[in-house]
C-alpha cells in the first residue's frame, strides 16, 4: 500500500523556505517554480539542497518523488543562484517611487536584463535555462490552442513580447503575428530568435498605447507577464492598455493575460476588463504546467 501523508513537510524549516518545499510536494508548484521560489527565499546558496532534503526525510512517497525532481533541477543548475539573485538586483517589483515604475524605466531595466540572462529575465522560473523557457512556452501555446485561439486564419498581437519566444511559437499557429516590447535590448534578442519567419513583425513601443496599431486588427491579444508592469506604473496605464487592447481587438476577439499583477495592486482585474468593454471567459485560472502564472481570458463584447 503507498505511503501516504498530511499535513506540512518539515515542519521544522522558516516558514519561507518551507511553504515552496511543502507546495512541491503537494504538486501545487512544479519543482521549476517551486526552486525558484526557494531560491528567492534563501539567505545562501548552501541553504538549498539541505532543505530540500530535511523535506523529503518528512514526506511520503509521492511528496519524495516530486521534492527529488526539484533536487535534481538544483544539482543540474549550478548558475541558478546567481541568475536569480542577479536578476532580482535588477527587477525589484516592489518599488512604487514616482518614476521608477514609469515604462521607460521598465525599458531600461530589460535592456540590461538582455544581456545579464535573457531567459531569466523575462521568465525567473526558468532559472536562465532555454530548455525550461522552451517546455513552458509550450505549454502556454498548446492552452491556447485547446481554447480555440489559434489557427491560420488569425492574427495576433504579443504585448510584451521580451525576448520573442511566445512570439517565435505563435508563428506556426497562427497568419501573422506582432510582437512589441518597451526594451530595445530585448527586442533585439528577439529580432535574432524570430529572424527568418516572414509573418512574424516586432516594433518598439512608448509602452503607454497601442497607437501605432490599427483599430481591429487583431484577432488575439496576448500578454504573458505584461500587465503586472503596468500596474506598477500607475498612473491609470493598466486602464488604458485595456482600452487599447479593446480597440485593436476585432469584435469577438480574445484578451488574454497571464498574471495582471504581482499582488494587490488596484482594482480587480474583472471590473476594469468590464468597464473596458469585455465579457469574462477566464478569471483567475491557473492553467499551466511549467509555471503558476494566473490567467485571466476575455472577449471583445462587439
Amino acid at each position: 500500500m503507498a505511503e501516504e501523508r498530511h499535513g506540512s513537510v518539515a515542519a521544522d524549516l522558516p516558514d519561507p523556505l518551507r511553504r515552496p518545499l511543502d507546495a512541491c510536494a503537494r504538486g501545487a508548484l512544479a519543482p521549476n517554480v517551486a526552486l525558484m521560489r526557494l531560491l528567492i527565499e534563501a539567505r545562501y546558496a548552501d541553504e538549498i539542497a539541505p532543505a530540500i532534503l530535511a523535506a523529503s526525510a518528512a514526506a511520503g512517497r509521492p511528496e519524495r518523488e516530486r521534492l527529488a525532481a526539484m533536487l535534481a533541477l538544483w544539482r543540474r543548475s549550478p548558475g541558478a543562484w546567481d541568475t536569480v539573485r542577479s536578476v532580482l538586483g535588477e527587477a525589484d517589483h516592489t518599488r512604487r517611487d514616482a518614476g521608477l515604475g514609469s515604462p521607460a524605466r521598465w525599458a531600461a531595466v530589460f535592456d540590461r536584463l538582455s544581456e545579464l540572462s535573457p531567459e531569466a529575465g523575462v521568465a525567473l522560473y526558468s532559472l536562465g535555462s532555454p530548455d525550461l523557457l522552451d517546455a513552458a512556452t509550450t505549454s502556454l501555446v498548446d492552452r491556447l490552442r485547446e481554447w480555440g485561439l489559434l489557427g491560420g486564419d488569425r492574427t495576433a498581437l504579443d504585448l510584451g513580447c521580451g525576448i520573442g519566444r511566445v512570439t517565435a511559437a505563435l508563428a506556426g499557429e497562427v497568419g501573422a503575428v506582432v510582437g512589441v516590447d518597451v526594451s530595445g535590448g530585448i527586442l533585439a534578442v528577439a529580432r535574432r530568435r524570430c529572424a527568418g519567419r516572414p509573418n512574424i513583425l516586432l516594433a518598439q513601443t512608448s509602452g503607454r498605447d497601442l497607437a501605432a496599431l490599427a483599430s481591429g486588427a487583431f484577432d488575439l491579444v496576448l500578454a504573458v507577464d505584461t500587465f503586472p508592469y503596468l500596474v506598477l506604473a500607475g498612473g491609470g496605464l493598466a486602464e488604458t492598455c485595456l482600452r487599447e487592447a479593446h480597440r485593436v481587438l476585432r469584435p469577438g476577439g480574445s484578451l488574454v493575460l497571464f498574471n495582471y499583477s504581482y499582488g494587490d495592486d488596484g482594482e480587480p482585474f474583472g471590473p476594469q476588463a468590464e468597464s473596458a468593454g469585455f465579457r469574462p471567459v477566464r478569471l483567475g485560472t491557473r492553467d499551466l504546467a511549467w509555471w503558476d502564472g494566473i490567467t485571466y481570458h476575455v472577449r471583445r463584447a462587439d
